[in-house]
């Protein structure tokens, strides 16, 4: 599968499915639950995309150049 399809699903799932279990967790009347696994599941989301795609490149100016 193309990396930029893998990146695209994983940055919905990480988004839709922490706000799914969300709203059913507020829906049973546990709303503070409800927001910690969406802000944990946010964040793992978040933490797989930096060090999977980010941190990776290579994202360093041009060297060697004539610098006054």
């Amino acid at each position: 599968m193309d990396e930029r399809v893998v990146l695209g699903l994983l940055i919905a799932a990480g988004i839709v499915l922490p706000g799914v279990a969300n709203y059913a967790l507020n829906a049973a009347g546990a709303p503070t639950v409800g927001s910690i696994v969406w802000a944990v599941g946010y964040a793992s989301m978040v933490l797989v995309v930096w060090f999977g795609w980010i941190r990776p490149l290579d994202l360093t100016g041009p060297g060697g150049g004539t610098e006054p």
